[in-house]
Formats: C-alpha cells, structure tokens, sequence
C-alpha cells in the first residue's frame, strides 16, 4: 500500500481506532464499563488528495491514472461508516484515550482536557510530505455510552484534505469473547 493511501486511510479510520489508544500513567479512571464495546462511527471527507501536482506529474498518464483512481477509491472506502468492536481492559480504562501512544517522530501531543467524564487532545505530525493534525473528543456520557469526534486535517503543499468523524460508543457487555484489543466489523463496507 502507497504510503499517502495509508496516511489517508489512518485517518479516516482514527475514528474508530482511538479508542484503542492508550498511554499516560496520570491519567484518572474514565467512567466506562470494562468488557466488549461497539463502537460506530462516521466520517465525512472532504477536499483533495494530500498529494502536489508535482508529484502526479512524475508519474506516466497510465500509472496516475491508476493512482488517482486507487486513491479516490480508498476514499469512498474510508468515508463509509464503520462498526468496531472492543474489549474494555482496567488497563485501557486506566490509561485513557491518550493518542500519546503514536510515538512517530515529528508528532507531538497536547493534552487539553483529561477527566473521569471527558478527554481530549490535540496532535501534530510534520514529515517531509506535509502535515497532519488531529483532534479527538471523547464525552463519556453514561459508564455505558460514549460519543465523540475525531477531525483530522491532512495537507501537502497546497493542497487539503479533512476527515471529520463523529463517533458512539455502546457498551455490550462484560464478557469480550474472542475480541482480544479491538476488530472491524465483517460487514463493513
């Protein structure tokens, strides 16, 4: 997989995967039940491919082509809603949703709010190919019901692309059966 389809398709699943983000060791005890979410969410993505015209130009018509439409079509994919499935662990809870745990070079993480009912951070990563900000927010409205947003802005050169994602969380029950960390739902688009 080209290394721009999987910064693209990072962040529109960040939705989902955030909750699976963990690290921090003062982070309090969130108010949610341990055992197995779903988790739903769903992303809106708009702009244009994070890629500069210069490099499109380095490419024959045909493999651009290619490309262009590889891309687009990686697009349509992640702007689909998806349901995941994960397993609520004490170590989890006690760790957060702190995005810390994306220890990539050229990203840094701010902390803005981290609370038994709420968390949210900001993060900037910088590479030779552009930049990428995400911000999460986590309200943890009942120790069984979780909703969110996840908006990340993704840019090279002039161009930009944002993915927006709102997500709920349901907790199902105690037991997470053969759900280790967190899965993708088989009927997702």
């Amino acid at each position: 997989m080209a290394s721009k389809e999987w910064v693209i398709l990072w962040a529109l699943g960040a939705g989902g995967a955030a909750m699976a983000l963990a690290h921090a060791a003062d982070t309090p005890q969130l108010n949610v039940r341990l055992g197995l979410w779903e988790v739903a969410t769903h992303p809106q993505v708009n702009g244009n491919l994070p890629i500069t015209d210069e490099q499109l130009a380095k490419l024959p018509p045909e493999q651009r082509a290619k490309f262009e439409a590889a891309m687009q079509a990686a697009i349509a994919r992640g702007a689909q809603p998806r349901i995941f499935k994960e397993c609520m662990t004490a170590e989890k809870r006690s760790h957060g949703f702190n995005a810390a745990s994306d220890q990539r070079k050229n990203c840094q993480v701010t902390l803005v709010t981290n609370t038994p009912s709420e968390f949210e951070s900001h993060r900037e990563c910088a590479s030779e190919d552009g930049k990428q900000s995400t911000d999460v927010h986590f309200r943890i409205v009942s120790s069984d019901h979780v909703s969110g947003t996840v908006n990340s802005l993704i840019s090279h050169g002039a161009k930009t692309m944002t993915v927006n994602s709102t997500m709920e969380g349901k907790w199902l029950g105690p037991d997470c059966g053969s759900v280790k960390d967190y899965e993708l739902e088989k009927n997702n688009p």
